[in-house]
């Protein structure tokens, strides 16, 4: 299932698409507002081959690469994955030319919307690292609200529903 928005496609990461998924999980400049750090290509082979695998689970559940329409280009991903059970985490990842353009509340508002039409019962949530004034400026744009602050993967994050 592909997800569109008025200037992205959202599809499936398929076999093919490691070296685009590369292109963002190995970026530091990405990766600083998510896990502090560029992943070496090693492991993000490994998480690629996760994300296969979760993909094939479910017809709606997985990773997509964020795909612009006007040039075919990959400029990042974005996620929905089961959390707890009663919701559902969505999240995304862009390149840096891409930020501060209105992407991001795009696909987060698919996303949702998304996941409301699919599983109207379940919450849908979302998890950032504290610092990352960007993408808590987007949630609360899409009126998300704050839950509760915690750590995830050992960073210290802010957990917002919607």
């Amino acid at each position: 299932m592909n997800l569109i928005t008025s200037r992205t496609v959202m599809q499936k990461y398929t076999e093919s698409d490691f070296e685009s998924f590369c292109d963002v999980i190995c970026n530091d400049e990405v990766m600083l507002h998510i896990s502090g750090k560029g992943n070496p290509r090693e492991v993000a082979f490994k998480k690629f081959k996760a994300i296969l695998e979760t993909n094939k689970e479910n017809d709606f559940y997985g990773v997509y690469k964020v795909i612009l329409l006007e040039t075919d280009a990959v400029i990042g991903f974005a996620k929905i994955v089961p959390y707890e059970a009663e919701s559902m985490e969505i999240g995304y990842a862009l390149l840096a030319p891409f930020w501060r353009k209105g992407f991001a509340t795009e696909l987060i508002d698919k996303m949702r919307n998304q996941c409301f039409e699919y599983f109207p019962n379940k919450k849908v949530m979302a998890i950032v690292n504290k610092d990352n004034i960007g993408s808590i400026k987007v949630l609360e744009k899409s009126n998300f609200n704050l839950y509760k602050q915690g750590e995830f993967n050992e960073s210290p994050c802010l957990f917002f529903e919607y």
